[in-house]
């Protein structure tokens, strides 16, 4: 297969994805309000030295009222100008995440109204498909064009009710990998919105 066209539906078939979930999510809210799984995504971009332009499709359960847990798949076009020869690449794969809400709403600790939302502590693993070239400085993968290698995400994050059974998410995390090459760059800023 061409792999430009390879290339265009790989992203074609996330978008399409996503356009699902947002729409099982809709119906979902309305037939079901109390139910505990919930759909939505996050989207992001960095821009400087190395661009990144990111979607990640979600679906999370809600344990308990403070603790949720979910997985989806995340696709990055990561584009690096520092190396000797612009490099261009395709990373996507798998992912796990835990929230534990800390505080309820960040309201209740003060006489005013500053932020309506709840503030989280933020947990996730992204199961990577990079490609061998570019990402494996230790040479432990030789002969493979790509490999997987899971990429470790902390921060803390607020939650906003943006309407009925629907949130704004705004992350703050570091990637505590300890490879020498990693994927993200450190602060990550992640803006997303789930129903």
């Amino acid at each position: 297969m061409n792999r430009n066209l390879f290339k265009k539906c790989v992203v074609a078939f996330i978008f399409i994805v996503i356009a699902g979930a947002c729409e099982l999510s809709t119906a979902s809210a309305y037939y079901d309000r109390h139910s505990r799984f919930y759909w939505g995504g996050y989207a992001g971009i960095e821009l400087g030295l190395v661009n990144q332009y990111e979607i990640s499709p979600l679906l999370g359960y809600e344990f308990f009222p403070r603790l949720h847990a979910g997985v989806g798949a995340k696709y990055q076009y990561y584009y690096d100008k520092r190396l000797n020869n612009v490099f261009r690449a395709h990373l996507f794969g798998p992912l796990a995440f835990t929230d534990f809400i800390v505080i309820k709403n960040l309201d209740d600790l003060f006489s005013f109204s500053l932020i309506e939302g709840a503030l989280y502590i933020h947990g996730e693993m992204d199961l990577f498909s990079l490609p061998a070239r570019e990402f494996d400085i230790e040479n432990q993968h030789p002969g493979n064009q790509r490999f997987f290698r899971p990429t470790w995400l902390t921060g803390i994050g607020l939650r906003r009710e943006a309407g009925q059974n629907s949130h704004l998410h705004i992350l703050l995390m570091m990637d505590i990998s300890g490879d020498s090459r990693k994927v993200y760059s450190n602060p990550v800023l992640r803006f997303g919105f789930m129903f």
